[in-house]
């Protein structure tokens, strides 16, 4: 159960374009995410920072690096 109240991915404006990925996806905006849905400045300065710090670094493309990094995950076992 969350302790923190979190508002619905479509309560403002803001938050519907941040959350639209998600739902386009049909899926759940993911909840280390999701916690910053009461502050969409800091959700959308978020996701910005670690689309440019994880992805696009490199000449391996996206596709590649996603599957890098989905491998390092599970080889370290990371259960997010």
């Amino acid at each position: 159960m969350a302790w923190i109240a979190l508002p619905d991915d479509e309560a403002t404006p803001q938050l519907s374009r941040l959350t639209a990925p998600y739902r386009s996806e049909g899926r759940p905006t993911p909840s280390v995410i999701a916690v910053m849905k009461p502050s969409h400045r800091t959700m959308r300065a978020v996701l910005a920072l670690n689309n440019a710090v994880t992805f696009g670094g490199s000449r391996l493309g996206r596709d590649t690096e996603e599957l890098i990094a989905t491998t390092v995950s599970a080889l370290n076992e990371c259960f997010y």
